[in-house]
């Protein structure tokens, strides 16, 4: 999907601009909702075969239009190091985006454990302890659900900052 999204965007970008293209990456910010809807009795049929494809569909949407607005501004013999640029920018927000993203799923994840450790320690029937791993298993969803919300959240900003702050005409993308 996207590789697919990546090539309709390619065609896409001439006639509507980068911004508008990079706009149109609903389908990212709706599969990361998606996402964050699963629970710890979903399966894998049922809760990640549809949103994996609309996220992926949706970064193949920004995959083309990025550099294009990159480097749509920039002289020939500056265009290597505005490419490096671009390439570092990428690298460096994706570490920060999953250190940011691991951090909010696993403070979930051991706030929701402790909290159900503390209620497993003040009973002592044996289904208290069996109950214990189903409470871990949701802690894992509900940790993950909450990163995948805020990824979801993220995007929703991305996407106001780019019908704000970017302004590339498809005119100045002639050259690109």
């Amino acid at each position: 999907m996207l590789a697919a999204s990546a090539a309709a965007t390619t065609a896409l970008v001439p006639r509507i601009g980068a911004p508008a293209a990079a706009g149109r990456r609903r389908r990212q910010r709706g599969g990361l909702y998606w996402l964050s809807r699963m629970t710890e009795h979903g399966t894998y049929a049922g809760g990640l075969i549809g949103p994996i494809p609309v996220t992926g569909a949706g970064v193949g949407l920004l995959i083309v239009p990025l550099p294009l607005v990159a480097l749509a501004r920039v002289a020939e013999a500056d265009s290597g190091v505005a490419s490096s640029l671009l390439n570092a920018g990428r690298q460096v927000g994706g570490s920060i985006g999953i250190a940011v993203l691991g951090t909010v799923a696993w403070t979930v994840v051991a706030d929701s454990a402790r909290a159900q450790a503390a209620a497993a320690a003040r009973a002592t029937s044996p289904v208290a302890a069996a109950t214990w791993q189903a409470a871990y298993q949701h802690a894992l969803a509900a940790g993950f659900d909450r990163a995948f919300l805020v990824a979801a959240a993220i995007a929703v900003l991305f996407l106001l900052v780019a019908i704000t702050v970017i302004r590339v005409r498809p005119a100045d993308l002639a050259g690109s």
